[in-house]
């Protein structure tokens, strides 16, 4: 019940707040800094990424770095990128739809090659690569409503809170359930105000910004023209913003609350550094084989949140949680690390003389092995989720590209699949790539367009309380334009 008693004590936990910090890193977190996915030039992202033993194009240095050994003559690159995201969501049998656009660089580099053509030295030469190359966007904006009678969120943070004394309450969360008369006590044990049986509307808004690129630094080799050997230091950067809002309102139905609503804020800041190493051989001049790992990137995080809450009730009273005296939003941080798993990758390109070619990558890498790490906490519940929740997987990368000198089509398919061992969380990603390009001895200009697909369940809370989640459909499309120049 209402009581100047319970208004002190709320006062007393807002001004801890910042005490509690660790609730924003979770498997969802460590799943969307693993997800990275092609991306570099023009060329590369027309022919579905599979580059990995081709070579002589930039996006390789982040799949095979042994292809800047392939290089004849140095050159610059610069690829700007639109692109667009749309999700479609049925919740409770209602659909809604949201999206945004971004502009963005898929890719700027330069490399410097050499060779030498020696019948002495078997040593051909080789090449230096500098630049970026865009590995994520987690661009996207999403809706997601439908009536529900059989749960609320308020119910999560009754259970929550059963058996804590109302100062020990989970902060950015339960805590501001309490202090918005959310929740309440009756005879000793927590209640909720908003019935879990009765119609009531939820409404979920999520918008998203940032992405993930790295900053390559990558040397080469060319051995008697049959073996190619690279190495690049990859410095990978992360930029994540996400902000949502949950509201619940009755249906027509008298009680005494009329709703209430929860904003959340995340910002996310991360660098990271990882290693890798490649070879690429040619048995015969048709044929190359390529073969490349990638080390785990070892990223230092920060990560600024807050979370507010309103509720309203039906006598006109208000209450607001999760905000300072100014009305600005209490803000918590914490700094950790994040360590991204493992990966291979093998590949294979037939060069079909001066008519075109085909390559395939196989990549693979086990999400399990994603992990977690802070001083003086030990992330040991977040990382067996992980280990618990997701897989080992292989992803497939196919591409063709015909020549018509001195223009050239270029095709491109791939198939990444679900991290989940539950494959009806999300599905399979499939990637439908194509474009064109216009090459001399000294200058090049590409363009592509490359569409992908998927399906997931997004649970707008616990699915323990709530096991109806929103059937999400996500479509994008990016379109990334390349000029270069060589000499």
């Amino acid at each position: 019940m209402k009581s100047i008693a319970k208004i002190g004590c709320g006062i007393a936990i807002l001004l801890n707040l910042c005490t509690h910090s660790v609730n924003a890193q979770n498997e969802d977190d460590a799943l969307r800094y693993a997800l990275t996915r092609f991306g570099g030039t023009a060329r590369s992202t027309a022919m579905g990424g599979a580059f990995g033993a081709l070579g002589s194009d930039f996006s390789s240095m982040t799949i095979n770095p042994a292809g800047v050994g392939l290089y004849r003559k140095s050159e610059v690159t610069f690829s700007p990128a639109l692109g667009s995201t749309n999700t479609r969501s049925e919740y409770f049998g209602q659909e809604s739809m949201d999206g945004r656009f971004q502009f963005s660089f898929s890719n700027l580099g330069m490399v410097i090659a050499g060779t030498k053509e020696s019948k002495s030295n078997k040593w051909k030469g080789g090449g230096l690569a500098i630049g970026y190359n865009r590995l994520a966007n987690f661009n996207n904006r999403m809706i997601m409503q439908g009536n529900n009678m059989n749960s609320s969120l308020a119910d999560v943070y009754k259970f929550e809170a059963q058996g804590l004394d109302p100062a020990n309450l989970p902060a950015f969360g339960t805590n501001l359930a309490w202090n918005t008369y959310l929740i309440d006590t009756l005879n000793g044990s927590y209640i909720s105000n908003m019935p879990s049986n009765i119609n009531k509307t939820q409404i979920k808004n999520i918008e998203r910004r940032g992405g993930m690129g790295e900053t390559v630094v990558s040397m080469g080799g060319n051995y008697d023209n049959k073996l190619f050997l690279g190495g690049t230091l990859g410095f990978q950067k992360i930029r994540y913003e996400e902000e949502s809002s949950y509201s619940e309102n009755p249906v027509d139905t008298i009680v005494e609350i009329k709703g209430f609503t929860v904003n959340n804020f995340l910002n996310t800041q991360g660098n990271g550094i990882n290693i890798k190493f490649g070879a690429i051989y040619m048995p015969a001049p048709f044929v190359r084989i390529g073969a490349a790992i990638h080390s785990p990137t070892v990223f230092s995080m920060q990560d600024s949140y807050s979370t507010s809450m309103s509720t309203s009730f039906t006598d006109g009273s208000t209450f607001n949680a999760g905000t300072d005296a100014n009305a600005g939003a209490d803000i918590g941080n914490f700094d950790y690390r994040y360590i991204s798993p493992f990966r291979a990758v093998g590949s294979l390109a037939f060069i079909i003389g001066k008519y075109g070619l085909i390559s395939a990558d196989y990549e693979y890498l086990d999400y399990r092995e994603a992990r977690f790490r802070a001083i003086g906490y030990s992330f040991i519940e977040q990382n067996n989720i992980i280990r618990d929740k997701y897989r080992a997987v292989g992803n497939l990368r196919v591409g063709s590209e015909i020549r018509l000198n001195p223009f050239s089509i270029r095709f491109g398919y791939a198939l990444y699949a679900s991290p989940f061992k539950d494959q009806s969380l999300m599905s399979d990603q499939q990637f439908f790539t194509g474009g064109f390009g216009y090459r001399t001895d000294s200058f090049f200009a590409d363009i592509s367009y490359v569409r992908n697909v998927f399906n997931e369940r997004h649970f707008l809370y616990n699915s323990s309380f709530n096991p109806t989640p929103s059937q999400n459909n996500t479509t994008s499309g990016n379109i990334v334009g390349t000029i270069g120049f060589r000499f």
